[in-house]
């Protein structure tokens, strides 16, 4: 048994419980019912998806042939996709909240982000499932070079660049602002931080974190993608186990990002916390007199 078989587990199973209580924490909280929030909720969907499916997928029907491994492959990468498309809703979401904080609310109305959101898991259901799906059944040929490079391109090089160049905005646009806020406080002699400054911290802090960590996951798939498309050179085994073990690493690292840098999530896992894990004090008759 190899180290994929035995390491895989563990990032699935953090992925699986770690979404599973983000999406029940913002739904059952209504502090936490925000329009940022929705974007958190629809990717912490996908990356859950991701831990559930993809690893176990790939051990039960790759390793031990216990199913039909084209099917669960098909549906492995929708989930895969979904994070992606998921992904790139939310940072476009945050790119407006910090690029035009004022027209924010104007632009991203909740009509227009349930469109993004409805847009994230149509657009890899529509331009890649169903028609793998159709070629799984002999109804059409999707194996073209060609055909097969437009959906490396579309759905992994365009993303990871589009990440890329929106989070360095991100990134220039909030040391910008910080500046600022920075100068303006010195300037008034006010010993009480500005609150805008924070939020664009944060709002940016978080966005940062997850799109650095999708990046550095995955690195080595994109590695293999140019190597395909430039030099015809499908990856080699050690490479496709390094993929297969870093995909679910990127979703099982996500919750933990919410958990740690957003504020909002972090304050109901304190609460969470101190309710129903730490035990309160029990005052007998003799103390309480």
């Amino acid at each position: 048994m190899s180290w994929f078989c035995i390491l895989g587990w563990f990032p699935s199973v953090v992925a699986v419980f770690g979404n599973a209580l983000v999406v029940f924490l913002i739904v059952s909280r209504p502090r936490l019912h925000t329009r940022p929030n929705w974007f958190i909720t629809s990717l912490a969907l996908a990356d859950f998806a991701v831990g559930f499916i993809y690893f176990p997928t790939n051990f039960l029907c790759g390793e031990r042939s216990l199913c039909n491994n084209e099917i669960a492959q098909d549906i492995a990468v929708l989930a895969i996709y979904s994070s992606i498309t998921n992904l790139c809703a939310m940072a476009t979401d945050r790119y407006i909240a910090i690029m035009e904080p004022l027209r924010y609310v104007a632009l991203i109305t909740s009509r227009r982000a349930t469109i993004m959101i409805a847009l994230a898991w149509l657009i890899p259901l529509i331009l890649d499932y169903i028609p793998a799906l159709c070629s799984r059944l002999g109804k059409c040929n999707l194996e073209d070079k060609a055909l097969v490079s437009t959906k490396m391109v579309l759905f992994e090089i365009l993303p990871c660049l589009f990440l890329l160049i929106t989070t360095t905005q991100i990134i220039i646009t909030a040391r910008r602002h910080w500046r600022k806020n920075a100068l303006l406080n010195s300037q008034l002699q006010c010993n009480e931080p500005n609150r805008q400054k924070t939020k664009d911290y944060a709002a940016a802090k978080v966005i940062v974190i997850v799109v650095v960590v999708f990046l550095s996951c995955y690195f080595v798939e994109l590695y293999s993608v140019v190597g395909f498309l430039v030099f015809s050179s499908p990856p080699s085994k050690e490479v496709k186990e390094v993929i297969s073990f870093l995909i679910p690493v990127n979703s099982a690292a996500n919750p933990i990002a919410y958990a740690l840098f957003k504020r909002d999530i972090r304050k109901e896992l304190q609460k969470t916390y101190r309710q129903h894990l730490v035990p309160r004090p029990r005052f007998s008759a003799s103390t309480a007199v």
